[in-house]
C-alpha cells in the first residue's frame, strides 16, 4: 500500500474524538519499514482493505478507518550509526474510531487483537486511553470499593478473605462447616476456590443456602457477618442464569472468573444482578504471557475487568509461586484503583502467598483499599482456620498502625505461631 499522510494524526488531533487509542509494542528486522506494517495494520483493523474496493469512498474512511498516532523507537536513535542488531523495538499507538464495535467487549477486543492475514503484525498491546464517552457507556462497577465496604461494614482497613479448601470435592453441608470455622475467626469474606462451579455434587444454591446458614449462625455468636462469594462461573448459556439463582437463594455477592467467560460476560453479570461482582484471574496468563503478542497484565488483568464491572479483581503478585514482575503488578493495581473518568474504582483482592507475615509489605505498596486474599495460611494454621484467620487479621491491624508483626505477635499466640511457621517477609 502506498503510505499517504491522511494515515497519520497527532494527538492533540484526536485526543477529544471518539477513538479508542492503543499502543503496541512491536520488534521487526532492521530492514523493515515500521510505518508501512503499523499504516496496514491500523487499516486492516478497521475499514479492512488496503486495496480501493466499490464502497470504500472518502466519508467512510474518514469516519471508520484506523489512524496512525505515534512511532516511537525503543531505544531511540535518530542515526544510522547508532541503530545497532538486526531487531528493532518500536512502540506504536493507534486511533481506532470506536463507532466501529461499541461499547462491549468482544467486538472491541477483536479490533485491539485481532490478526487479519494480509495486514497483521506480531505485537502486544500495552496501554489503552479511553474517550470519556466510551467509558461512561461501558460503565465499570456498580458498587466499586465504597460499596463493597458498605456491604462488609470495614471502612479503616484491608479487608481479609479467605478461600475453602479443599478447592472442590465437598458436599455443601461439608463445606459449611469449615465454613464456620473460618468464619469464627473473623474474615470478612469468604470466596469458593475458582476450581469449584456449579457442580452435581455442589450446585451452587444449594452452597448458598448451607453457607447462609453457618454465617448466620457466626453472627449470632461473634456479631461478625462474614460475606459469602459463590463462583458462578459457567456455561455462557448459563452465567446470567447461575448468578441469578445465585442470589436468589441469598448470595450478597458472586464471583466469576474474566479470562474463561470473558469480558462481555462479566458485564453481562454485573448487569443482572445488584450485587458485587468479584472477578477472578484463572485464565488471565493466556493474555499476557507472550513477550510479543496478547496485552500486558495490567490492562488483562486491571484496566479491562474494571470496565466490565467487577467490583472486586483478584490479582497476583511477584511474591507468591508466580513470576509476576513487580512493576507489572502495582501497575494493574493502580489500573484498577486510580481515578478514571465515569467508571468507580476497583478493589484489588492480593492473592498468592499471602501470609501474616507479609501483610505489612502488601500495605506499604498497595494501601489499605485491598483485600488480602489467604488460603492455606488460614486453613492451613496449626491451630485451625479459625485461628489462621484470628492471625491474619491481627497482622493487618498492625500494619495499618504501623507496628511491627513480631511486636504484635507478643500479644497474639496465634500471630506467633503464623510467623515461627511461614516467617517474615519485609
Amino acid at each position: 500500500m502506498t503510505l499517504s499522510t491522511d494515515l497519520f494524526v497527532t494527538p492533540e488531533d484526536v485526543r477529544t474524538k471518539d477513538y479508542l487509542l492503543a499502543t503496541y509494542y512491536l520488534e521487526l528486522d532492521a530492514e523493515s519499514d515500521v510505518l508501512a506494517k503499523t499504516t496496514a495494520f491500523a487499516v486492516g483493523q478497521t475499514v479492512g482493505t488496503w486495496i480501493d474496493v466499490p464502497g470504500l469512498t472518502p466519508e467512510l474512511r474518514a469516519r471508520h478507518e484506523g489512524r496512525v498516532v505515534r512511532v516511537l523507537e525503543a531505544p531511540p536513535v535518530d542515526v544510522r550509526s547508532q541503530a545497532e542488531g538486526e531487531v528493532h523495538g518500536f512502540f506504536v499507538q493507534l486511533a481506532l474510531p470506536t463507532v466501529n464495535f461499541g461499547a462491549q467487549f468482544p467486538m472491541m477486543l477483536t479490533t485491539l487483537l485481532g490478526n487479519d492475514a494480509s495486514t497483521s503484525v506480531q505485537a502486544k498491546l500495552v496501554d489503552l486511553e479511553l474517550p470519556d464517552s466510551f467509558a461512561a457507556e461501558l460503565g465499570g462497577p456498580r458498587h466499586g470499593i465504597a460499596g463493597v465496604r458498605d456491604l462488609v461494614g470495614v471502612h479503616d482497613r484491608p479487608l481479609t478473605l479467605n478461600m475453602i479448601k479443599p478447592c472442590t470435592g465437598l458436599a455443601p453441608a461439608d463445606a459449611a462447616k469449615i465454613f464456620y470455622e473460618t468464619a469464627l475467626g473473623g474474615v470478612d469474606l469468604i470466596k469458593d476456590d475458582e476450581l469449584l462451579g456449579n457442580t452435581a455434587f455442589s450446585p451452587v444454591e444449594e452452597r448458598v443456602r448451607e453457607f447462609g446458614k453457618a454465617a448466620r449462625a457466626v453472627l449470632e455468636e461473634t456479631g461478625k457477618d462474614v460475606v459469602y462469594l459463590p463462583n458462578v462461573t459457567d456455561s455462557p448459556d448459563r452465567v446470567v442464569d447461575t448468578a441469578r439463582r445465585a442470589v436468589d437463594a441469598g448470595a450478597r455477592a458472586v464471583m466469576v472468573t474474566y479470562a474463561t467467560v470473558g469480558y462481555g460476560m462479566v458485564k453481562a453479570v454485573a448487569d443482572a444482578v445488584d450485587v458485587p461482582v468479584l472477578g477472578h484471574f484463572a485464565g488471565s496468563g493466556m493474555f499476557f504471557e507472550g513477550s510479543h503478542s496478547g496485552m500486558s497484565s495490567p490492562l488483562a488483568a486491571g484496566l479491562l475487568p474494571r470496565l466490565a464491572g467487577a467490583d472486586m479483581v483478584l490479582t497476583t503478585t511477584p511474591y507468591g509461586g508466580y513470576p509476576m514482575r513487580r512493576l507489572q503488578y502495582l501497575r494493574t493495581i493502580h489500573q484498577l484503583t486510580l481515578p478514571r473518568p465515569h467508571v468507580a474504582p476497583s478493589l484489588p483482592v492480593i492473592g498468592g502467598g499471602v501470609h501474616p507475615g507479609i501483610v505489612g509489605r502488601y500495605v506499604r505498596e498497595a494501601g489499605t483499599d485491598i483485600v488480602l486474599g489467604a488460603g492455606g495460611a488460614i486453613q492451613g494454621h496449626p491451630q485451625g482456620a479459625a485461628a489462621g484467620a484470628r492471625a491474619l487479621q491481627r497482622a493487618v491491624e498492625a500494619a495499618v498502625a504501623g507496628q511491627p508483626v513480631e511486636e504484635a505477635a507478643e500479644d497474639s499466640p496465634e500471630l506467633a505461631a503464623a510467623l515461627e511457621l511461614w516467617g517474615v517477609h519485609a
